[in-house]
């Protein structure tokens, strides 16, 4: 195939494969389009640069689509994430043999070992817009119970070598693939369930608005929103979550008459109220900070957010970016907290992860592991004006309610809110802007999940080992021995 029509083609399908994260979910592209590459544009390519060359330009196609909706932030951080994020992905696939047997460990493991890179550089990691996301809507999603959101990207690259084995008509070389895509999602199923301590009503408020508000919004007008949407519901629950920023102060939280109001409500609902606030540091910084509040003795406890927004929440290299940028959106730096996010109250602790911080399977599992027995996820995304990042902070909740086992209750400003069952189900779900109480029967529940207990390093390290074994020059020798 002609060089470029071979690169031109790697782009096309690296965005076809982006339809399938949220909010088009079109999951069976995910294995389809990353198949249909390795078939027609990478297979073949025995030079290591051949095999970098068209890896980079499948995933700057993926990642213009897939990252996108970073321009809403930042144009300038879309242009500079994009080409960071395509080599990252592009060089553990440019590792993988053009053929032979190794090829079917070697794509999962390059997958596997690239989404492992980037969930943690640059800034932190950037999570969003990964291949797991687009399976929450497939069957795929439950094997998350054994390996977590990495376990769902290496059954995409198991997936992916079977469609490439199927257009190339090797019809015996399917079998084993397709023994383990079958096969994963069943033993996920046969998992036992972690064990539920007591049922709770649980609600989630979202107060409503516009979306895409760059522009600074009153945050009293935020709040009353909050106040008028609780105050209209007429039902009860023991548990009640507001969304990321409800709420703020321009001195110490524990001070704010914000907070003496909001702990009337709780008393007068008799629930416990999971809150946020951006609590005003000074003239530079800020906090964000989630509280939660019993119902007799008001505040509880406190997190403040540990993970923070490259380019939402601080600048990073302010100094050299400020120049080709409006940064008024981000006068002021927020302050890390410190993990893990769980807070005590009067049903026991509960984990919490604020906004992008359910992204990271790492936080979630923290927090659980610490005692939390439900996971509560404060969450904005009024920022943007389109459905995009709404629905993949979903997606994100339904992969770490199933990695957990536990219940996930996000609740968003004029996004998605939902309560997500451990099994993934989105029991109740918003529309956008709108401007509800969702609530339903939620569970306490302990116990752990292998994903829980074995973490993310062991399947990292098992990808490593099989990409240093595909470019070993044992390997290597062996090959042409069989040759």
């Amino acid at each position: 195939m002609n060089r470029l029509l071979r690169d031109g083609l790697a782009l096309v399908l690296g965005a076809l494969t982006m339809l399938s994260l949220p909010p088009w979910g079109l999951w069976p592209l995910g294995p389809v389009g990353l198949g249909l590459w390795l078939r027609f544009c990478n297979r073949g390519a025995e030079r290591w640069r051949d095999r970098l060359e068209v890896a980079a330009a499948f995933w700057l196609g993926a990642y213009l689509l897939g990252l996108f909706w970073m321009t809403e932030l930042t144009v300038p951080g879309w242009i500079a994430a994009v080409p960071v994020e395509t080599l990252i992905m592009a060089l553990p696939l440019s590792l993988v043999p053009a053929g032979g047997r190794w090829r079917a460990l070697g794509v999962p493991a390059a997958l596997v070992l690239g989404e492992a890179v980037r969930w943690q550089v640059p800034f932190g990691g950037v999570p969003m817009s990964n291949l797991a996301l687009g399976q929450a809507g497939g069957p795929w999603l439950s094997t998350a119970v054994l390996a977590g959101a990495l376990g769902v990207i290496a059954l995409v690259g198991v997936g992916a070598v079977i469609v490439e084995r199927l257009c190339a008509r090797e019809w015996c070389a399917v079998s084993w693939p397709a023994v383990v895509a079958i096969a994963a999602p069943i033993a996920a199923l046969a998992w036992p369930a972690t064990t539920v301590d007591a049922t709770v009503t649980a609600a989630v408020v979202q107060a409503g608005g516009e979306l895409g508000t760059n522009v600074d919004t009153p945050q009293r007008s935020v709040r009353l929103r909050h106040l008028d949407t609780t105050n209209a519901w007429q039902g009860g629950a023991d548990l009640v979550v507001w969304s990321e920023s409800s709420n703020s102060a321009d001195e110490p939280l524990e001070d704010s008459p914000q907070l003496a109001e909001i702990s009337e409500l709780a008393q007068t609902r008799d629930t416990v109220l999971i809150a946020n606030f951006y609590e005003r540091a000074d003239d530079q910084r800020f906090r964000n900070a989630t509280v939660a509040i019993n119902p007799q003795s008001g505040l509880a406890d406190r997190y403040d957010k540990a993970h923070l927004v490259p380019f939402g929440e601080y600048v990073p290299l302010r100094s050299v970016v400020e120049p080709f940028a409006d940064l008024s959106l981000i006068s002021r730096e927020a302050i890390a907290g410190e993990g893990p996010g769980v807070l005590s109250t009067a049903l026991g602790d509960i984990a919490v992860v604020t906004s992008f911080e359910v992204y990271f399977s790492d936080l979630v599992r923290d927090a659980v592991r610490a005692g939390g027995r439900i996971v509560a996820n404060p969450t904005l995304a009024s920022s943007y004006s389109t459905s995009v990042v709404p629905s993949q902070s979903l997606a994100s909740a339904r992969l770490r309610a199933v990695e957990t086992g536990r219940w996930v209750l996000q609740a968003s400003t004029t996004g998605y809110s939902a309560i997500v069952s451990p099994g993934g189900e989105v029991t109740h779900r918003s529309e956008l802007r709108e401007s509800v109480v969702l609530a339903g029967d939620a569970e306490l529940r302990s116990g752990s999940t292998p994903a829980l207990v074995l973490g993310s390093w062991p399947l990292i390290l098992a990808a490593a080992v099989v990409l240093a074994w595909c470019v070993s020059p044992v390997r290597k020798q062996k090959s042409r021995a069989e040759g």
